[in-house]
């Protein structure tokens, strides 16, 4: 075999071994490429989940202020309540205070009337 034949056999080699490598690199391309592809659908199903869940977080939190502003206004009010109460007992307190004696001074003197009414 001539150089000329030995050189055009080891170029065909190449070529075919370039070729084989060019094939192999163009199926881990496309490997490459679903593996992307995959990945993007993943991401875009994980967004969708993640925006989900923060619209299930925002309408738990509007939720939660109007669950608040119903226990303030709860609270508030039986604020109120108690202190109308506790007005109604301190002022009943007083008048009882004041009428007592007074009761105790002018009941005698209402049952003197009161009998020599009936006589």
């Amino acid at each position: 075999m001539s150089y000329s034949e030995e050189r055009l056999v080891r170029i065909e080699r190449t070529v075919e071994a370039n070729a084989q490598a060019i094939a192999q690199l163009a199926r881990q391309n496309q490997e490459v490429l679903q593996t992307i592809a995959g990945t993007e659908e993943r991401i875009a199903r994980a967004e969708e989940r993640i925006a989900k869940a923060e619209e299930r977080i925002a309408k738990a939190e509007e939720r939660i202020e109007a669950e608040i502003k119903r226990w303030d206004e709860r609270f508030f009010q039986l604020s109120r309540d108690t202190l109308n109460f506790t007005r109604n007992v301190v002022t009943i307190a007083a008048i009882t205070a004041v009428l007592i004696p007074l009761l105790r001074d002018v009941a005698p003197l209402l049952i003197e009337l009161l009998r020599e009414g009936s006589r």
